[in-house]
């Protein structure tokens, strides 16, 4: 143990166990109890997450778990919180730049989200299996993918030219889009669609480009009829 700066010039002291200090060890009992979680969630199913279970995956005692939740629902919403920020980081660090057609613009970052999926079957039994298992887990897979598709809606007007007069419809195209991609992966990890990752991935793609093209449509449409109108 360590104390840096104590009593000096009102220095706050900082007191250190095995190399840590008070807060990063705080910080590193949130992560484990968070992974345990997922671990546990991700191969034996939510009902095997129970606060004793977790506690025993993470090697975090009860009573610290407490201290970072106030109950087993707050460490589930924490849980898809983390994988919310692990997906939104992986999808918009893909995105190419400004200046791809809608289906360049959506190939990188489905590539990242299946690869994803695909490479760690806990994700899939967590967003697909287990969210059908509990009403709070529906509910934050419904928030999840609202979440997503106010994403998919920011990063489009972010690179396309879309009109403002067809933000309603882009927001129609990304809630059909990501609710689409939710339902077809799961079917996929279930094995009811027989499509290599490069298949799916391109096909995805392609469904999701000509979504944006329809909206690129709009913009078409909104300067035609603008034209079109009698001059008072």
């Amino acid at each position: 143990m360590s104390d840096v700066g104590g009593g000096l010039g009102g220095v706050r002291s900082v007191r250190v166990y095995g190399g840590m200090s008070a807060e990063e060890r705080h910080r590193n009992r949130r992560t484990r109890l968070i992974e345990a979680a997922m671990e546990l969630i991700g191969t034996h199913g939510v009902a095997a997450a129970t606060v004793t279970a977790v506690c025993a995956e993470s090697g975090v005692t009860s009573r610290y778990f407490y201290q970072h939740f106030p109950d087993r629902d707050a460490l589930l919403r924490a849980v898809y919180q983390q994988l919310y920020a692990t997906f939104q980081e992986v999808i918009v660090d893909a995105i190419p730049d400004a200046g791809a057609p809608p289906e360049v613009l959506a190939y990188a970052p489905i590539r990242g989200l299946v690869s994803m999926i695909n490479n760690d079957p806990r994700l899939g039994r967590i967003l697909f299996v287990e969210s059908a298992t509990e009403p709070l887990l529906r509910e934050l897979r419904s928030d999840m993918m609202t979440g997503f598709t106010d994403l998919v809606l920011r990063e489009a007007r972010l690179h396309l030219d879309i009109a403002d007069s067809a933000v309603g419809v882009a927001h129609l195209a990304s809630t059909l889009g990501v609710g689409g991609l939710f339902e077809v992966l799961r079917r996929w990890l279930d094995g009811e669609l027989e499509f290599t990752t490069d298949e799916l991935v391109q096909h995805c793609a392609g469904f999701l480009g000509s979504l944006g093209s329809y909206v690129l449509l709009q913009n078409a449409v909104e300067s035609a009829t603008t034209k079109a109108k009698p001059q008072s």
